[in-house]
């Protein structure tokens, strides 16, 4: 998703050709039927459609990063918390692009900053340990104001147990996500559930399966995880391992859980099974559980009434305690 200048280079350089061989083309129906000439017109846009995604990318990266979404990834994303300074710039060149090519939408609530970012974070913290690979079909996020069911209707009755999926047929191209439940995933006292990380894992997962496997992953790795899953949904339950239940819905849903241990709770997940932690290593290409430990401890109880340590200037019960209040928990199924 970021534009190195590499990249840069490489996209100016298919940009290049590709308009000298539509001028050449062009060039040639001409001569064959000249009120064909005008087709040599075609070209400056043909270079410029080559270069319109990189070159708005670059444009975006120019722009400084909000200072309200850098207080929200402080506040709330430990992940974003752990990462090196040169790291910090990287995830927040990420959640720049996400934003401005993704759109987030409200569906009977409010979506603030502090929604969008951890949307952002949550697409970014999977895929950070890639580079030059990214969502090819996401085009819209929408946040539900509770759980939904099958239907994709949040009316409250008792089917309504889901808290993120991501579309299906018409809604290609879409995900769903509970706003308490991604709220939830990222409060600091939460462990073992992230709802953002869960969907957007099972977008990994489609992406590799369509356009191919990131170059960081190593097909043995691949190879090891099938073998894995399933050895262990063969298993009779009361021979699992201890992890969410949901997990053991069928082969994608044991994806995604365990990527939500793997970036929320590494050091429970290394301890209960280091080899199927070493597996998710190799894949996502990450060390969570030492990135992790590197995290800063949660800041001691701050009174409403005291001021925000943002350094906003206002009282935390007006700013960041604010953006963290949590309307619900999050259900333990998807």
């Amino acid at each position: 998703m970021i534009v190195t200048p590499d990249a840069n280079r490489r996209n100016r350089r298919e940009a290049i050709v590709a308009a000298v061989l539509v001028a050449v083309i062009s060039g040639w129906w001409g001569w064959m039927s000249p009120p064909l000439w005008f087709l040599l017109g075609l070209s400056p846009f043909i270079y410029w459609w080559v270069r319109r995604r990189c070159l708005r990318r670059l444009a975006v990266l120019a722009q400084p990063f909000p200072e309200q979404w850098e207080r929200i990834l402080r506040t709330h994303v430990a992940f974003f918390e752990a990462l090196s300074d040169p790291e910090k710039v990287r995830f927040r060149q990420l959640i720049h692009i996400f934003l401005d090519e993704v759109r987030i939408t409200g569906i009977r609530t409010e979506v603030d900053d502090t929604i969008r970012v951890l949307v952002a974070a949550s697409a970014v913290i999977p895929i950070f340990g890639f580079h030059d690979w990214e969502y090819h079909r996401l085009s819209e996020v929408l946040i539900y104001p509770d759980s939904f069911d099958n239907a994709y209707q949040s009316n409250g009755n008792s089917e309504a147990t889901a808290l993120g999926m991501v579309g299906l047929h018409h809604l290609s191209g879409v995900m769903i996500l509970s706003k308490p439940a991604l709220l939830a995933g990222f409060d600091r006292q939460s462990s073992k559930q992230n709802v953002g990380v869960h969907e957007f894992a099972h977008l990994v997962e489609k992406e590799a399966g369509e356009h191919g496997l990131p170059p960081e992953v190593p097909w043995s790795a691949v190879k090891q995880w099938i073998r894995y899953v399933a050895r262990e949904l063969a298993r009779p339950s009361k021979n699992r391992a201890h992890f969410n239940a949901y997990a053991y819905t069928n082969e994608h849903e044991f994806f995604a859980v365990l990527a939500e241990y793997f970036f929320t709770s590494p050091d429970l997940l290394k301890q209960r099974d280091p080899v199927l932690y070493g597996m998710l290593r190799d894949m996502f290409h990450q060390d969570t559980s030492g990135l992790l430990t590197l995290a800063p401890r949660r800041r001691p109880r701050i009174s409403r009434n005291a001021p925000c340590p943002c350094g906003s200037g206002k009282k935390y019960k007006h700013c960041c305690l604010r953006d963290s209040a949590q309307p619900g928990t999050q259900a333990p199924d998807r």
